[in-house]
């Protein structure tokens, strides 16, 4: 299976980006003599696994930009990705790429038209597998037209001629379309079965319940950004497989974590009741993952070992004790759940907090010396009380209002919070939509959803009713945001060999 891969990473980069190596195939591209059993598909499976993992073991630069803080420190380069500075989105060296998604989906083509010559294979693992590949395909191309807008849609696993972008609108419909056949194949999460017939256990493989979670957000995102109701009205349909009990016969079961010391030590952690989509961090296969998740840059002491108090204020990101305290008010159990000692005069050190979220730092003994390794922890990407916010998000915007506070009072009940519309930031409930976000800020904080909140939410451009981003997106005019500012640009690496290829109207200006 080795030089399948071998081949398939250079056939990738020729597309997509420019590939060193000069390979040639045996027998063509005709595979002839590999899916000759199942450990074949496997393998193979494997491998666009452990890709995922790469792609979502780093934190993106609109989640840089979407990160709630007060300070930067020492981090010029970060401070230039959140004031959307054009030499540095548009440098080359410093991009970010859109090649590894393009890897992973011509592998999905590459599995989906050779897994039936498998001889003697079972029709329920033809299913499992193929759910694999379409959901895969899904979450990539629903990432990529949200980073970058307009993108290519790969054909085939074969077609190595030069590729145009398609619509923003093409990429979403073709994300639907790929999570709607890994919904209708897949089985529930805790029937998952691997080759062996062993319980497969990790949540980053594709189930009925988080290829659901999947239409959920993408159909939101498209409703959201399109304008259209009935979108959203899918998006609410979607989230209600989740949530509502009579679907989960047939989804799966996924429950709320009863207090927010349970997300802490649960839900943070790896596989928990409600988890429903997760990039597995598996130190036996590599032994350094680094800040992988958004919140990483936030912490320190007491998490990490022998940092003292002080260690607080020269870490990338530091937010305000008045402003935890505004964000949360008394008696919401995550106050002192996220955030260490909060209330406590001896910790107040440069008006800083002292994250605590995630608490499972990971070392290795190197010699004399122990080495941290990152955080011994699963990346949650999709998890219930998301979905239920997520739901209430879209009735608000149908003016479901009862449905929606609804939603809403489910996940500050569970933190015994004040329910809309007494919550201290709720403004007598004047601004549903705007309190559902703030919701999501404080139960998903540092969980990398706030950007992609704040555009579904239309809070950015010269006349945004809120400020929830950096300065930069409030100077943006409309016609900055038509052309595509909200957007990343194009990976200067796409174009290499490719005149179709073409970048977004708002970056080339920037550009000349």
């Amino acid at each position: 299976m080795r030089r399948i891969f071998i081949y398939m990473i250079c056939f990738a980069s020729l597309v997509f980006g420019g590939c060193d190596l000069n390979l040639e195939p045996e027998n063509g591209v005709t595979f002839d003599h590999y899916f000759q059993e199942e450990s074949d598909c496997n393998a193979l499976l494997r491998q666009m696994e452990a890709d995922l993992r790469v792609i979502w073991s780093a934190v993106t630069f609109h989640e840089h930009m979407g990160l709630l803080t007060d300070r930067v420190y020492n981090a010029a380069s970060i401070e230039k990705v959140r004031n959307l500075d054009p030499n540095y989105l548009t440098d080359r060296a410093k991009q970010q790429q859109w090649k590894p998604y393009y890897n992973v989906i011509t592998n999905t083509h590459l599995l989906e038209e050779n897994v039936g010559r498998v001889p003697n294979l079972e029709k329920k693992r033809q299913s499992f597998y193929l759910g694999q590949v379409y959901f895969m395909r899904a979450a990539c191309y629903f990432w990529l037209s949200r980073t970058w807008g307009d993108a290519v849609i790969v054909k085939n696993s074969s077609y190595i001629d030069r590729y145009e972008k398609s619509p923003a609108v093409e990429v979403i419909d073709s994300a639907i379309a790929n999570a709607k056949r890994a919904y209708r194949l897949l089985p529930r999460f805790d029937k998952l079965r691997d080759l062996n017939n062993k319980a497969l256990v990790s949540k980053q493989y594709g189930s009925r319940g988080s290829a659901a979670a999947l239409l959920a957000h993408i159909y939101a995102w498209k409703g959201s950004v399109q304008k259209n109701d009935d979108d959203l009205r899918a998006s609410v349909d979607w989230a209600s497989r989740l949530i509502e009990p009579q679907y989960q016969d047939s989804v799966g079961v996924y429950t709320l974590a009863e207090s927010a010391e349970e997300v802490v030590t649960s839900v943070m952690d790896r596989n928990s009741a409600e988890g429903i989509f997760e990039i597995e961090v598996n130190y036996a296969d590599i032994s350094y993952y680094g800040l992988f998740f958004p919140g990483s840059y936030f912490v320190s002491y007491p998490v990490m070992r022998n940092s003292g108090k002080n260690d607080i204020t020269t870490i990338n990101y530091g937010l305000y004790r008045s402003t935890v305290l505004n964000m949360y008010e008394e008696g919401d159990e995550r106050r002192d759940a996220f955030f260490y000692a909060l209330d406590s005069a001896g910790m107040n050190t440069a008006d800083l907090t002292y994250l605590y979220k995630w608490r499972t730092p990971r070392y290795e003994s190197s010699g004399s010396s122990i080495d941290f390794k990152g955080m011994d922890c699963n990346r949650v990407l999709m998890r219930l009380a998301d979905i239920y916010l997520l739901r209430a998000e879209c009735e608000a915007k149908l003016g479901m209002t009862a449905q929606a506070r609804e939603d809403l009072n489910a996940i500050r009940g569970r933190r015994k919070a004040n329910l809309f519309p007494a919550g201290k930031n709720d403004d007598g409930g004047s601004d549903l939509q705007y309190s559902i976000f703030l919701e999501r800020e404080r139960e998903l904080l540092f969980e990398g959803h706030r950007y992609y909140d704040a555009v579904r939410n239309g809070y950015y451009g010269q006349n945004s009713r809120h400020r929830v981003l950096p300065d930069a997106f409030y100077n943006l005019t409309d016609q900055d945001i038509t052309e595509g500012a909200l957007y990343l640009p194009v990976p200067q690496m796409a174009f290499n060999d490719n005149d179709l290829m073409i970048q977004n109207a708002y970056w080339i200006s920037k550009m000349r």
